[in-house]
């Protein structure tokens, strides 16, 4: 039996695959390079007890093979490494006394067994892994008959309640697909990047991006077709949807150098080199993210306000949670300016008594971008006052701004003014501004013009990925748990 636990490397859906029935047949797809046998492994490690894995290699030799991938040496005893390379192959056929020239069935498939098996360790249920199958029928010369001896092998299969995996050089359907139980087959594509200045720039910008797509398990119903993963470090790990927790706790990290100040993310600041002091750094969030962009900034602000600083966050309308105000009580360095105090701003304050107010609103109920320029010349004085304040209390302040609020009341010239009015006092003080844009916005093409970094949020296939423009990087599954915000490159 099978256990299946969350933190498995490998989509569920495969394991449910294997503990459904005795002697399954997958089949993994992919060009060259794309981890099919990295995922073969991880399959072995996941489903075999102990030292009852058997690899059939028509390339690699147990030193080789150790040697990029240690963590199998448990399973994959170096005798259970077959070494299947033509020269290899045809030494055993002629010791064996041969087997293709009988009728592919039942026997010809026990034959082709017995000659992987004979210097492998006695195993019970043992796991097969023949890498690959197209190189295997090859040195057999047995490209006419692939159908034929196929079936009769993933019969064998059944019959002994063997669980056999071949690899398959090729992403396209073939018709071995119509024998073996199972297909998954693993895509390296490009990502190309979001925001083009030259006819060439995608092409120039675009990154690796990896999903594995389950085309068929026999007799089990699919979660999801596709999924992302990373062979970092010569591992398989896929994502499922992820279910991310706001930050509640992080440990501080100093500052990169005079000019950057620290993330309080330590893979981003590996891979960025830090906030940028005086500059703007921007991220710009796109369609399908929704709110799960918020525990990076959560983790941002907690590192900066552990510094002494004051840590502003104004926020789109209507995104504050319970979870912002313990922030807010955890941290007191970190202030959310709630945009519904400008959108619900009263101008009757201003006034004496309600008659004069109603007379100053009909007065001006005809120009309406006469109340709209005096509402945000009252709100950006509130502002700035609210943020004098805070100068005075802390070392100093760091403006975090998500500027689609602004942008719907007050139209994208004055949100671009407001921002390089920020820009302004990020420069004055020496101290880093970031912001935040949403896809879509009018105003989003002129401020990434405005920024010294900017990066990405994106939403693939249920997860949170980032990456940047400016400076350049890779792609980045995005996890989140109370402890704080870990990057995965998608390599």
């Amino acid at each position: 039996m099978i256990i299946l636990n969350d933190k498995s490397r490998i989509p569920q859906e495969i394991l449910q695959f294997f503990n459904l029935f005795p002697g399954q047949t997958l089949l993994i797809k992919g060009k060259p390079g794309t981890g099919k046998t990295i995922l073969s492994f991880e399959i072995l490690k996941e489903i075999c007890e102990e030292r009852n894995g058997l690899y059939v290699s028509t390339r690699v030799t147990p030193e080789k093979l150790y040697c990029l991938f240690p963590w199998i040496k448990n399973i994959v005893t170096d005798r259970n490494v077959i070494n299947a390379t033509p020269k290899k192959l045809h030494e055993a056929l002629r010791s064996s006394g041969g087997f293709l020239d009988r009728p592919f069935g039942f026997d010809a498939a026990l034959n082709f067994f017995k000659m992987l098996y004979e210097d492998a360790e006695e195993m019970d249920n043992p796991v097969v892994v023949i890498d690959s199958w197209d190189a295997m029928l090859g040195s057999l010369n047995l490209q006419s008959n692939r159908v034929s001896f196929t079936q009769s092998i993933c019969d064998f299969c059944h019959e002994t309640k063997t669980h056999l995996i071949l690899t398959s050089e090729t992403d396209k359907l073939e018709d071995l697909d119509y024998i073996v139980d199972g297909i998954v087959t693993l895509l390296d594509m490009d990502m190309q990047g979001d925001i083009e200045e030259e006819p060439y720039a995608g092409h120039l910008r675009s990154r690796t991006l990896r999903q594995i797509r389950i085309d068929k398990l026999r007799g089990l119903e699919r979660k999801m077709k596709r999924y992302v993963f990373t062979l970092q470090n010569g591992r398989f790990k896929y994502f499922p949807p992820s279910r991310d927790e706001r930050v509640a706790e992080a440990e501080p990290l100093p500052d990169i150098d005079e000019t950057h100040r620290s993330s309080g993310i330590r893979d981003f600041d590996e891979i960025t080199g830090g906030l940028k002091r005086s500059k703007l750094t921007l991220f710009i969030v796109e369609r399908g993210v929704g709110p799960r962009y918020v525990p990076f900034l959560d983790q941002i602000s907690i590192n900066l306000s552990s510094k002494g600083l004051g840590v502003v966050r104004l926020r789109s309308a209507g995104s504050i949670s319970p979870e912002d105000r313990e922030l807010e009580e955890r941290y007191s360095g970190i202030y959310s300016y709630r945009p519904e105090s400008w959108i619900t701003w009263r101008l009757e304050k201003l006034f004496p008594s309600a008659e004069e107010y109603m007379s100053f609103l009909e007065t001006i109920r005809k120009n309406k971008a006469d109340l709209l320029e005096f509402s945000l010349m009252e709100s950006r004085k509130e502002y700035l006052m609210f943020l004098e304040k805070l100068m005075k209390k802390h070392s100093g302040v760091v403006e975090i701004l998500e500027l689609d609020t602004l942008e719907i009341l007050y139209g994208p010239e004055n949100t671009l003014k407001l921002l390089d009015e920020a820009i302004s006092r990020a420069l004055k003080n020496n101290e880093v501004l970031i912001a935040v844009v949403k896809k879509g916005m009018r105003s989003l093409e002129m401020i990434t013009h405005l920024a010294a970094a900017r990066f990405i949020f994106k939403d693939i296939l249920g997860n949170l990925f980032i990456y940047g423009e400016q400076p350049r990087t890779g792609l980045y599954q995005v996890s989140s748990s109370k402890k704080g915000i870990r990057l995965t490159p998608i390599v």
